[in-house]
């Protein structure tokens, strides 16, 4: 845990560092520090709540160093949502989203530079992959957490639907936003 402390003590801060973790700390450093800052926020709800009567959510919010934990969680569970947004919204954005992280794919191959997100060739991509990937590693447990704090049942209803489409678009070996009979109507 060490190790993971010093990553999340670098780039938890609320900052220019903050706002896009692809490009300042690699994958496996992106999703320890997403699990350590769950783990404290986790650990902060219990302590507060163990053995008082009060409900948690009004008593965590009189402790400063809570309430900036709580923003944290908040800015961090605002900036990764899409895949809890109706599903019509979440292929929209996984579409723009994707098409940002194609063009950069692209660039970086024209002017020879290393390749960051090999997965993000649009010619060989999986955009249900990715997503579920995304969901997986990161969305999941996050919004878990928050949803234990926030009572957030629409959002959580929302994310299983969307896990769901990109399932089965999985499953169907379809690699892109919708269904080729869907794209049409």
């Amino acid at each position: 845990m060490p190790e993971l402390a010093r990553v999340t003590a670098k780039y938890v801060p609320i900052n220019h560092r903050d706002i896009n973790l692809a490009v300042v700390i690699k994958k496996y450093q992106q999703r320890e520090a997403i699990i350590t800052q769950i783990y404290y926020f986790e650990n902060s709800v219990n302590a507060i709540s163990e053995g008082s009567n009060c409900d948690c959510t009004a008593n965590i919010k009189n402790f400063p160093d809570n309430q900036t934990l709580i923003k944290r969680m908040m800015i961090k569970c605002a900036d990764v949502a899409n895949p809890c947004r109706p599903l019509e919204l979440c292929i929209e954005w996984a579409g723009r989203i994707s098409e940002e992280y194609f063009a950069q794919t692209d660039e970086e191959k024209r002017q020879g530079l290393p390749v960051v997100m090999p997965v993000f060739d649009r010619n060989t991509c999986s955009i249900p992959k990715s997503q579920i990937s995304f969901i997986d590693y990161f969305i999941t447990d996050m919004f878990d957490a928050w949803d234990a704090f926030a009572h957030l049942p629409v959002l959580m209803q929302h994310l299983a639907n969307n896990y769901k489409h990109w399932k089965t678009l999985d499953e169907l070996k379809c690699k892109s936003l919708r269904l080729p009979s869907e794209n049409n109507n």
